[in-house]
């Protein structure tokens, strides 16, 4: 009798241990936490498009459930962090909040197809260095966060600010033991993108940027008014003009990055280029129709080649 309530007694724990590590196996993982975020722009300083660089000065905050808010693992992905000031904690009703004054130097990914009627973004990618995205995740806090009104630069102007989150996907598990080898891991990520207009009008930029291209063209749309016979004075107008336009494409890589596209302005200087390359090819053509002794043919050569350049040239600018 004793036997069989031992075995009985053996069957139920069994019984019992299956059911606890079944439910165990079968339970859903817990969710990531969440940790409310915001930021706060005092200022951009030193934005250069030249090396795609800029300064900011922020302040970072994070509230969580408990005593898990900190900043020690903080990372900016896009760039380099140091704080300038001690960090504030505060807790109350069983969240904690922290808070802390950064400067951050960051890489910015510039798009300088329109330049200079571009628009340009500075990003703030923010990460945690050791928790991955399945055990916490950035939650914005919008309503608090932004960039000081008083704050303004001199040749752009602040359009907006927007909050992003998602997922870094690395192909690593940078050696984290909880992280299976060659598997991969996933970070939450948590972008502050502030977009930046070049500031002036239409008029004004057209008159900065492009002036001298459109005058190189015009001397070199005069040239072709000059008689061919006069080819002294008609030739220097050319060159010259050539020379312009060519010291006007220097001036201008100096203020854009070395890149393989193309940006807007650089557009116009080649296509300037090239017409006054046409002009000076044209008048050559022409002064051998001339020698020839078919001064009218010459004289139609040059007034069509004129018309021509103009209205290309000056539709040109209608679709800029």
């Amino acid at each position: 009798m004793k036997n069989n309530i031992l075995a009985v007694k053996a069957f139920f724990l069994i019984c019992a241990l299956w059911f606890c590590a079944g439910g165990a196996a079968g339970a859903p993982p817990s969710p990531p936490k969440e940790f409310r975020s915001g930021v706060y722009v005092n200022r951009i300083d030193n934005f250069d498009v030249k090396t795609g660089t800029a300064e900011v000065d922020f302040w970072y905050w994070m509230i969580s459930d408990g005593d898990t808010a900190t900043l020690q693992n903080l990372e900016l992905n896009n760039g380099r962090i140091e704080p300038i000031e001690d960090a504030i904690t505060q807790k109350r009703d069983g969240k904690c909040y922290i808070s802390r004054r950064y400067l951050a130097k960051v890489q910015c990914r510039l798009d300088l197809s329109k330049f200079p009627f571009d628009k340009q973004r500075v990003c703030l990618s923010f990460e945690d260095d050791e928790l991955t995205s399945d055990k916490m995740v950035f939650v914005p806090d919008v309503a608090n966060s932004g960039i000081d009104p008083n704050f303004q630069m001199n040749e752009w102007d602040i359009e907006r600010i927007d909050y992003q989150i998602g997922v870094h996907k690395y192909p690593s598990s940078f050696g984290y033991l909880d992280i299976p080898s060659g598997q991969g891991s996933d970070y939450s990520q948590f972008d502050v993108i502030v977009t930046l207009s070049r500031r002036g009008s239409f008029a004004q930029k057209m008159f900065k940027y492009f002036w001298t291209f459109i005058v190189s063209v015009i001397v070199g749309l005069s040239a072709l008014l000059i008689r061919v016979c006069d080819l002294s004075a008609r030739f220097s107008m050319t060159v010259g003009a050539l020379f312009a336009n060519v010291g006007c494409l220097s001036l201008l890589a100096e203020k854009i990055p070395k890149s393989p596209d193309v940006s807007l302005a650089e557009s116009v200087s080649y296509i300037s280029l090239g017409l006054i390359m046409i002009f000076l090819v044209e008048s050559i053509i022409s002064l051998n129709i001339y020698n020839r002794g078919r001064q009218k043919l010459s004289r139609i050569m040059d007034c069509t080649t004129f018309a021509l350049s103009l209205v290309c040239y000056g539709g040109m600018w209608l679709f800029i």
